[in-house]
């Protein structure tokens, strides 16, 4: 869904462009009937799904271009293998 600005642009378009925008969107948490002790659940799970904790801990230090690379292909094969077991364990075959 996108929401026009009073420029006539997408909000949503120039969001995904921007290269200065925030990593990760904005986590809110309403208390509720939960309590208290529920939405801290809640928001933490929400904070490791998110993966915010994780890409704090990475730009914490300088990565250099080439542990990049290595770091992203490294990522990219644990999704694969990741992908295939959960493939495998639903009876569908892969290539």
């Amino acid at each position: 869904m996108s929401i026009r600005e009073e420029g006539g642009y997408d909000r949503e378009d120039s969001y995904r462009s921007n290269p200065n925008r925030p990593r990760h969107r904005a986590l809110e948490v309403t208390v509720g009937e939960r309590g208290v002790e529920g939405a801290i659940r809640l928001f933490k799970k929400l904070v490791q799904r998110d993966g915010i904790l994780r890409d704090l801990k990475r730009h914490s230090r300088y990565e250099k271009p080439g542990d990049r690379r290595r770091r992203k292909k490294r990522e990219a094969a644990r999704r694969l293998r990741k992908q295939e077991s959960r493939a495998r364990a639903r009876g569908e075959v892969t290539e």
